[in-house]
C-alpha cells in the first residue's frame, strides 16, 4: 500500500470522524450507545427500545463501549460526545487495517502497478466504504472481522480461471483456529454474518476440498467466542440467556422484523440503485454482477452469495445490511476495471465514453467523499451538544412536538447529563410544571413559534442564507431552535 495515500487516507478519516457525529440509524446508537449507558446505570431498562425487553441483540458491542467508558472515568466525568468520537475513531483505524489487508491479499494479482493503484484508491478512498467505516455500528465491524477472518485462514490453492484467490493462504493450524474466532466476532456483532460464514464454509466443500484440521478448528475457534460472547450476554441480561436464539425467533418466527417495512425479493437491487447515486450505481451493479459470474469459484463469491440471495429472501431489507460487504466491493470494482483492459486492450480509457465516464465516476465519487467528510449524521446531535455544554445543573426542556433529545418514540439519553434534562411534552405549553431554575423549549420547525419571553439561544439555520433562497427552498427546510425560558417569565414555582 503507497505510503502517501495511506497519510491522505488518514487525514480523511479524521475529518470525517470528527465531523461524523451522530449516527446514521436507529439501531447504532440505541442498541449499542444506550445498552451501555444502561449497564453503566444512568439509562433505566423501560427507556431501552423493545429489544432489551426480548433478550435478542449481542451484547458484545455494547461490552465494548461499556469498557471505553469506564477507562475514561479515571480522566473525570466522561464527555459523551468525545467518547462517541474515540469509537468512531477506533472504527476508522479498523477500517483501515481492513484496506492494507485486502490490499496486501489481491495486490499480487495485478501484474499492472496501474491496476495496484486503482485497488489502493478505491479500497482507501471509496465514499461508501468510508461513509460505513467510521460508523462504530454492528454491520462495520461484523464486516471487519468476516474480511480478516477470510484472509486469514489458509486457503487451499485453487488454479482454476474462476477463481481469484489462486495462491494458498498463509499460516497453518493456527491460522484455521484464528480464522475461526474472527469468524465468531463476526458473528457476535452481528448474526446475520452467519450467512457469509456458511458460505465461506460451503466453498471449503464444494471447491476448495478442504484440510478437514483446517475446518475443525475454524470450527472450535468459532463456537469458542459463542460461548465467550453467551458470558457476556450473561453478564449484561442478568440471567443465562442464548441471544441468537431470541433473535431469530423474535424476527422470523413471530415477525417483528416486517413491521419495520418490507420490500420485495429484488429491493437491494433497488437500494443499492437509489443510495450507491446513479449513475455511479450502476457501476457498483454491474461489477458485483462481473465478478459473482466470471470469478463464480473464488470464496469472495460464495459468501456474497449465501449472504446477499438469504437477504433478498427476507422481507425486511434495509440497505445498511449490506455494508458488511462493502470491502469487497472495491476489489470487485478493480477486477472488473482489469478484465476490461485485458479484452479490449489497456487504450480502452484512453478516449471516448468510456474514459469520460471513467472520469465522471472518480468526480461524483470524490463529490460524496467530500459530503461524507464534512457532515454530521444527526441534525439534532449539535442541538443536544450545546444543552450538554452549556447547562451543567439540571434542565427542564419542554416540547409540544419532536424534541432534541428525541428519535421517533424513543429518548436519548446517553448524550445527556445525569439526570440532567427533565423532558415535559406538553402542547399547551404549560411552563408552570417547569420542575427546575431553568427551563428550555425546542422545536424542529420551518415555521419558528418561539414561546413568550424566551430567548433563542441555539439554531442549526444558517443565517446568511436567509436573503438568499432560490425556490423558497430554505424557507422550507426545518431547523432547531431552542429558546430559554426565564423564571421571571411566567408564574410557576421553582421546586
Amino acid at each position: 500500500m503507497p505510503r502517501n495515500y495511506l497519510l491522505i487516507a488518514a487525514a480523511v478519516l479524521l475529518l470525517t470522524v470528527w465531523n461524523a457525529t451522530g449516527f446514521y440509524q436507529g439501531d447504532e446508537h440505541f442498541q449499542v450507545l444506550e445498552f451501555a449507558a444502561h449497564k453503566v446505570g444512568f439509562v433505566a431498562g423501560a427507556d431501552l427500545p423493545w429489544e432489551f425487553a426480548e433478550q435478542m441483540r449481542p451484547a458484545l458491542q455494547p461490552f465494548l463501549a461499556y469498557v471505553v467508558y469506564q477507562a475514561l472515568t479515571v480522566f473525570g466525568e466522561v464527555n459523551p460526545f468525545f467518547m462517541a468520537g474515540l469509537l468512531r475513531l477506533f472504527s476508522a483505524v479498523l477500517y483501515l487495517g481492513v484496506a492494507v489487508a485486502l490490499y496486501r491479499r489481491y495486490a499480487p494479482t495485478f501484474s499492472d502497478a496501474t491496476n495496484r493503484k486503482w485497488l489502493a484508491l478505491a479500497l482507501l478512498f471509496s465514499w461508501c466504504n468510508v461513509f460505513a467505516g467510521v460508523r462504530f455500528a454492528s454491520e462495520s465491524w461484523s464486516g471487519a472481522m468476516f474480511v480478516f477472518g477470510l484472509l486469514a485462514y489458509p486457503l487451499p490453492p485453487v488454479l482454476d480461471k474462476f477463481a481469484l484467490s489462486r495462491v494458498s493462504g498463509n499460516g497453518g493450524k493456527s491460522s484455521a483456529l484464528w480464522a475461526g474466532v474472527l469468524f465468531g466476532l463476526s458473528f457476535e456483532f452481528r448474526y446475520q454474518m452467519a450467512l457469509a460464514v456458511v458460505g465461506f464454509v460451503a466453498w471449503l466443500l464444494f471447491v476448495g476440498k478442504p484440510n478437514w484440521k483446517y475446518l475443525g478448528l475454524l470450527i472450535v475457534g468459532g463456537l469458542t467466542v459463542v460461548g465467550v460472547g453467551t458470558l457476556i450476554d450473561r453478564w449484561f441480561y442478568n440471567e443465562w440467556v442464548f441471544a441468537p436464539w431470541n433473535y431469530l425467533a423474535q424476527n422470523l418466527i413471530e415477525g417483528k422484523a416486517a413491521g419495520f417495512g418490507t420490500k420485495p425479493w429484488y429491493g437491494y437491487i433497488e437500494y443499492i440503485f437509489e443510495r450507491g447515486i446513479p449513475p455511479l450505481s450502476l457501476v457498483y451493479l454491474a461489477a458485483t454482477g462481473w465478478f459473482c459470474w466470471r470469478y463464480r469459484k473464488d470464496p469472495i463469491t460464495w459468501s456474497f452469495l449465501f449472504f446477499f440471495v438469504a437477504h433478498s429472501a427476507l422481507s425486511r431489507k434495509d440497505i445498511r445490511f449490506m455494508f458488511p460487504m462493502l470491502p469487497f466491493l472495491s476489489v470487485a470494482l478493480v477486477v472488473s476495471l482489469r478484465d476490461l483492459k485485458e479484452k479490449y486492450g489497456t487504450e480502452l480509457f484512453d478516449s471516448g465514453w468510456p474514459k469520460r465516464g471513467l472520469v465522471l465516476a472518480i468526480v461524483i465519487n470524490v463529490a460524496l467523499l467530500v459530503s461524507v467528510c464534512v457532515r454530521s449524521m444527526n441534525d439534532n446531535t449539535h442541538a443536544m451538544r450545546y444543552v450538554y455544554d452549556n447547562y451543567s445543573e439540571p434542565v427542564t426542556l419542554f416540547a409540544d412536538g419532536r424534541h432534541v433529545f428525541s428519535l421517533s418514540h424513543l429518548v436519548i439519553r446517553f448524550y445527556q447529563r445525569r439526570g440532567g434534562v427533565i423532558i415535559i411534552e406538553d402542547e399547551n405549553r404549560n411552563w408552570s410544571a417547569c420542575e427546575t431554575s431553568m427551563c428550555l423549549y425546542s422545536e424542529r420547525t420551518n415555521t419558528p413559534d418561539p414561546p413568550p419571553g424566551g430567548t433563542l439561544v441555539y439554531t442549526n439555520e444558517i443565517a446568511f442564507l436567509g436573503d438568499f433562497d432560490p425556490f423558497g427552498l430554505v424557507s422550507r427546510q426545518p431547523f432547531w431552535y431552542v429558546y430559554e425560558l426565564k423564571r421571571k417569565e411566567y408564574d410557576g414555582p421553582a421546586n
